[in-house]
């Protein structure tokens, strides 16, 4: 399965991400750069990528992770990840992507975070 996108606000400054399907190199993971871009110019500060639905994430997903998180902070801003269990966690703790990004195990915990 591609990557199916859809945005949504949980309140008026918390922007939520949900990602379904596989983050991979290739064009869905370009979308993820492209879409955290938007955001910023349009002011986000608060932004949550749900990759509870992501099967898998490859290196160069990790990569637009990383990105994201970067270009926000930037900006001033701070990025959480929602990840619970499965594939996806396992590689974000293997890779120590904690580091770079807050790792929550629900959405209301990554809101609680940004």
């Amino acid at each position: 399965m591609l990557l199916a996108i859809a945005e949504r606000e949980l309140e008026p400054d918390i922007t939520v991400v949900e990602l379904t399907g596989r983050l991979a190199m290739g064009p869905e993971s370009q979308r993820i750069e492209a879409l955290v871009e938007e955001l910023v110019r349009r002011g986000s500060q608060r932004v949550i990528l749900d990759m509870s639905a992501v099967e898998s994430i490859d290196s160069a997903g990790l990569g637009m992770v990383a990105l994201g998180a970067g270009k926000l902070r930037e900006a001033g801003g701070k990025l959480a990840v929602v990840a619970h269990e499965g594939k996806v966690l396992h590689l974000l703790n293997l890779t120590q992507m904690s580091a770079i990004v807050t790792v929550c195990s629900t959405v209301a915990e990554a809101a609680r975070a940004v």
